[in-house]
């Protein structure tokens, strides 16, 4: 028809613009829609370093509470796109938090509040500006996760776990579509003194690592465990996350990172892939002793996210180089950062929450 635009000029100006336009024109027509719910936009655009979570000593609020203790600041910033700057935190005005709100968890867009006076659960979507208050559990919950794949569904669940067995916990599950929460018992197949916090969540399992030197996957929808030993040992500065579909490990001494892939699930066998050092992200010396803590996988490049002292980079592990940075503070600002997610754009992310 006359005065139309070709689709092929109009997924080259889409893929362009930001996600929160993104999201809003999918409600032009139905053809815009599912261009922009394709798989060929979504390749096209560039992944959302959508949470960065930091804490930030200097507490913009000022509030001091009990007993002139300033109270933690944990901040949500956006850091896409474009070869790095100055990290930036979203307005967040549209959500209506209660003064003791505070960020524990996010997982690929969605942020997890948590407030204790009143006891609630919000669940809030920094690019749509829409939320959900949570039915409260029935237990008192001693750690909570929020599991989400924008690329699977709209749907999410937050897990509270609420007792510890001598092997596993009693957890309860809130599950977005059911609107609902249950209990469930896990077996973690190991001693629970040995499992630690550190949770990564993909392909609706979480995958927690145990300082006895093991990854236990935990499928969400069965609550059955599998127990993969790792290659090196588990430190408070090791991950566990997912590149191009693969399980991966990182471990580091803060000096000096070393990369595992799970070549074969069934059988526990790694590979290492990489192996990085300060002279491979610091080029040229530097006067300070430096050292990175690693961050994140990139889901679909050799890429990984690093924190230095107040920047967070974007390192190729293949061509050795810093591909972007992004600046969160100065040294006095006593700025550090505590998790990062990444995720593609995808339909199911403009209509989580809706």
């Amino acid at each position: 028809m006359e005065g139309e635009m070709d689709e092929d000029v109009l997924t080259e100006i889409l893929a362009r613009l930001p996600c929160r336009s993104l999201a809003r024109f999918q409600c032009v027509s139905t053809s815009w829609r599912r261009i922009i719910s394709s798989d060929y936009l979504r390749r096209r655009l560039p992944l959302i370093t959508s949470g960065v979570l930091y804490h930030d000593d200097t507490h913009r609020g000022g509030d001091d509470l009990d007993g002139g203790r300033r109270q933690q600041a944990y901040t949500y910033a956006c850091a896409s796109g474009g070869g790095g700057g100055t990290a930036e935190a979203p307005d967040m005005d549209f959500f209506p938090r209660h003064e003791t709100s505070t960020i524990i968890d996010g997982c690929n867009g969605l942020l997890l509040y948590y407030s204790s006076r009143p006891t609630a659960f919000h669940v809030v979507n920094p690019t749509t500006r829409r939320w959900a208050e949570l039915p409260p559990p029935r237990a008192r919950t001693l750690l909570s996760v929020l599991a989400f794949d924008p690329c699977a569904s709209p749907h999410y669940r937050v897990v509270c776990f609420t007792g510890w067995l001598p092997r596993g916990a009693t957890i309860e599950v809130f599950d977005s579509e059911r609107g609902a929460w249950r209990d469930h018992e896990v077996d973690f197949g190991l001693d629970t003194d040995a499992m630690s916090a550190t949770m990564h969540y993909s392909g609706g399992a979480l995958h927690v690592l145990a300082y006895s030197g093991h990854v236990v996957r935990v499928d969400l929808d069965t609550m059955a465990s599998a127990v993969t030993a790792l290659p090196a040992p588990v430190s408070c500065r090791a991950r566990a996350g997912h590149c191009r579909g693969r399980l991966r490990f990182a471990s580091s001494d803060g000096t000096r990172l070393r990369i595992w892939e799970l070549k074969d699930a069934a059988g526990g066998e790694w590979a290492l892939k990489h192996e990085i050092g300060v002279s491979d992200v610091v080029s040229g010396g530097a006067s300070q002793p430096i050292t990175f803590l690693f961050m994140a996988f990139h889901p679909e490049r050799e890429l990984v996210y690093l924190w230095s002292p107040w920047k967070l980079l974007a390192f190729d592990v293949v061509e050795r180089r810093v591909e972007e940075e992004w600046v969160f503070g100065s040294e006095k600002e006593g700025t550090h950062l505590i998790q990062v997610w990444l995720f593609p754009f995808s339909r199911h992310l403009a209509n989580a929450l809706a």
